[in-house]
């Protein structure tokens, strides 16, 4: 299979593109709280997730001679995709338990508002992109805004409420910048590479997380592989991943906007939708500080937006 596009795609209007993945990576946080009324084990269906969401995608793009051209093209994204796959199974673990114990709206901010990592490299390195006074202060705002979103005045102190949310964010925007870096066309040569390359790091990903589970067998629950759940979870949670990173590729190519404007929009989306499902479906409460971050949050990324609209 597939080294073109579907038919279904090429009528597709561009900015579908991006509502469909905003929606798919709201799917992501909504299906991680689901798990906890599921009784999903999370790691493994993590793992399991990653190999579904691999097969997925070389077999979208062709398999081994696909990346036998993509390797003798540019070596470089290929290597750099390859090796992202530790830094991806750990994030999504700590989305995971996250999403559990600081509620969806604080993670899916933690995440999304680590766009400003890679629009603030843009912006320094990138000559058409202009520092402003609107975009130092939407950067300066993220930090707060991630702090806030944490905080649970029910809770005791501890360093965990703001860590996890903090590593989210930073290492997120470094798996944002390697997409937006490598999502043209000097490097997505063909329309295949846009489904080997998120292939890449899950495959990666999938046998670092598969080895840790096999050496780690005695300290794991029996049965919890036979799960019925773990695997519907699993298999749910790696078709909507590849779709989510596939469908972002596609929108920084389709889209007729620059990366620093559709890294916002895309984030806001997600935020938006977030909180919105997480107030319908889990009944999340937001206290004022909660709500005060999600403003922040809403504010930077309104004002990077603003910038590049004005």
């Amino acid at each position: 299979m597939i080294a073109e596009q579907l038919p279904s795609q090429r009528s597709m209007h561009p900015l579908s593109y991006l509502v469909i993945s905003i929606s798919l990576s709201t799917g992501i946080f909504l299906l991680f709280q689901a798990f906890k009324n599921w009784r999903v084990d999370s790691f493994k269906a993590i793992v399991l997730n990653y190999g579904v969401a691999a097969t997925l995608g070389w077999w979208l793009a062709g398999g081994g001679s696909t990346f036998a051209r993509a390797w003798e093209s540019d070596w470089r994204w290929v290597a750099i995709g390859l090796a992202a796959g530790g830094l991806f199974i750990y994030l999504f673990q700590l989305i995971a338990r996250s999403a559990q114990e600081n509620g969806i709206t604080v993670t899916s901010i933690s995440a999304k508002l680590s766009m400003v990592i890679p629009v603030a490299i843009f912006l320094l390195f990138d000559p058409s992109d202009a520092v402003t006074i609107k975009k130092i202060a939407a950067i300066g705002l993220s930090i707060p805004a991630i702090v806030l979103s944490s905080w649970k005045p029910e809770q005791p102190k501890s360093k965990k409420n703001w860590i996890v949310p903090m590593t989210i964010f930073v290492g997120s925007g470094m798996i944002d910048l390697m997409f937006a870096t490598f999502s043209g066309p000097e490097f997505m040569k063909e329309v295949s590479f846009r489904y080997l390359f998120p292939s890449l790091p899950l495959s990666t990903a999938f046998i670092t997380g598969f080895a840790w589970l096999i050496f780690n067998r005695g300290k794991q629950q029996e049965n919890s592989f036979n799960s019925r759940n773990t695997w519907l979870g699993g298999l749910l949670l790696g078709t909507i991943n590849f779709g989510s990173l596939y469908f972002l590729l596609e929108t920084y190519d389709k889209v007729n906007l620059d990366k620093s404007a559709i890294m916002p929009i895309n984030n806001l989306g997600i935020i938006i939708a977030s909180a919105l499902f997480s107030l319908l479906l889990f009944r999340e409460k937001l206290h004022r500080y909660n709500l005060l971050g999600l403003v922040l949050g809403a504010t930077a990324i309104a004002l990077l937006y603003a910038e590049r609209t004005t």
